[in-house]
């Protein structure tokens, strides 16, 4: 009977400090799975339909790019670079950037975009 004093209070330490690990799994989810891809060697590029790059959700010029993707870190056989058009992306600008990444040393790949639903 003397310890059902202490049986509350940590019960709710234990409440709180659970609360707190399955908030803090809420927030960190979601960047460890857009992350997993880079970790199997994915270097995802995104392409806007303006002509616009991304780089790890990062705006990147073209020529800035190719200095990057150039690195000895990223040379590696192992790793492969997949282009990710938006929907709307003309056809002709995914080619063009294709044909200038073409000379590196990485695997090219095309992930397309899932059609966008019509309206009416």
């Amino acid at each position: 009977m003397k310890q059902a004093w202490l049986l509350q209070p940590f019960s709710h330490a234990l409440l709180a400090t659970a609360l707190c690990a399955f908030s803090l799994g809420l927030l960190l989810l979601p960047q460890v799975r857009l992350q997993r891809p880079l970790a199997q060697g994915v270097i995802s590029l995104h392409l806007a339909a303006d002509g616009g790059l991304r780089l790890w959700n990062q705006p990147i010029a073209a020529a800035e790019l190719r200095r990057l993707l150039a690195a000895p870190a990223l040379r590696s056989r192992a790793n492969r670079l997949r282009i990710v058009p938006d929907p709307d992306t003309p056809w002709g600008d995914v080619r063009r950037l294709l044909s200038q990444l073409d000379s590196l040393p990485l695997h090219l790949e095309i992930q397309l975009p899932a059609p966008t639903p019509k309206a009416g």
